[in-house]
């Protein structure tokens, strides 16, 4: 990059010093060659750096140690971390269901009021007709029954 800025820099000096219409165009030719391949190496140069920031990558690698027990290998912290681990995502899973339960428990009250007000209404309006219904029929019954004076 420094060579074709260096290039670049020689061409615009030339072109000051140019004399005929000919050495012009040929040294802004030139020119314009230089700043071509400057232009194409900066955009290159600026796809390869976003692609570097973009795949830098951190690894690293440590070996746990084996402990062996009655020639059995046995990982206490290993299992204590995977433990803790189950254990915070049970307590997780738990806080997440007790905040749904709360979040939705308005909408439970007003199905369960709904469903108590309904089932109230349709046990009074049963009620109200079979009064209805029986008064009916025995207020037929009475009438139809002989008067008996004694």
């Amino acid at each position: 990059m420094r060579n074709l800025r260096a290039q670049e820099a020689q061409y615009l000096s030339i072109l000051k010093q140019a004399r005929t219409v000919k050495d012009t165009l040929e040294v802004s030719e030139k020119l314009n060659g230089v700043r071509g391949e400057i232009e194409q190496q900066q955009a290159e140069f600026e796809t390869l750096s976003r692609q570097v920031e973009r795949v830098a990558i951190s690894v690293s690698l440590h070996s746990e140690a084996q402990a062996q027990v009655f020639e059995v290998p046995w990982r206490p912290s290993y299992e204590l971390k995977l433990a803790m681990a189950t254990g915070v995502e049970g307590l997780a899973n738990y806080a997440t269901s007790m905040l749904g339960l709360v979040f939705y428990l308005p909408a439970i009250l007003l199905w369960l009021a709904t469903i108590l007000v309904g089932a109230t209404l349709g046990w009074k309006a049963l009620c109200f007709g079979t009064r209805w219904l029986f008064r009916s029929k025995r207020a037929a019954r009475i009438e139809a029954a002989p008067s008996v004076t004694g």
